[in-house]
């Protein structure tokens, strides 16, 4: 009867002991990431359609690791990692599309569009998005450089034919080694790089017709 009692006084004190060290290793909700967004240009000229040359701005192709919403660092310019708590608003496809096509909506001569049903447009823009991370070049200390690294091509939609293409890449150091610091670098470097895009497409359309 003894050893029933222990027994069975053992195993009670056992199973209560499962149950809080059950409940110690349940995780802790982590605190919600930090979100940002590239700046959208203050003042977007108003175009008539008619007037300019219309171009689908395609879905950016992109690496995989570069897929997604976290914002990429790089110790050495080779491995990549993300930043901690925080995160881009949108992935970074979308992102930088969005941004072209908010770069375009200031040029007199061009209208961006995102490809939609059956809509037909003379033009069709391929933007393949190389890098778009911020290395730390000088020590994890140092402020990184943020790098966008785009390639473009230029194609008639109709014929197939290849009208133009064209790399840009911009460099632009960061204030400091946090990451609000990185995605304003990132945010510099990104508008300069639309601009050059920009650029490059009105000169497409210049030559053309000349």
């Amino acid at each position: 009867m003894m050893l029933k009692k222990i027994t069975s006084v053992s195993f009670t004190a056992i199973l209560f002991a499962s149950m809080v060290s059950a409940c110690s290793v349940v995780p802790k909700p982590k605190p919600a990431s930090t979100i940002y967004r590239l700046s959208v240009p203050d003042v977007l000229v108003v175009n008539d359609v008619k007037n300019t040359q219309v171009v689908n701005v395609e879905y950016p192709t992109i690496a995989k690791a570069l897929d997604g919403v976290n914002i990429i660092l790089s110790p050495d310019g080779q491995r990549l990692t993300a930043a901690a708590g925080a995160q881009w608003s949108e992935p970074v496809p979308e992102l930088l599309r969005n941004a072209l096509i908010d770069t375009l909506s200031n040029n007199i001569k061009i209208t961006g569009i995102i490809p939609k049903g059956n809509t037909r447009v003379p033009y069709r823009l391929n933007m393949d998005i190389r890098r778009f991370e911020a290395v730390f070049d000088q020590g994890e200390e140092v402020a990184p450089l943020a790098i966008i690294q785009l390639s473009f091509s230029l194609t008639e939609t109709r014929s197939r034919q290849l009208v133009g293409s064209y790399t840009v890449k911009v460099q632009k150091r960061a204030d400091a080694a946090r990451v609000s610091a990185i995605v304003n670098a990132q945010d510099v470097a990104t508008k300069e790089a639309m601009e050059n895009a920009s650029d490059w497409l009105s000169s497409q359309f210049f030559n053309k017709k000349s």
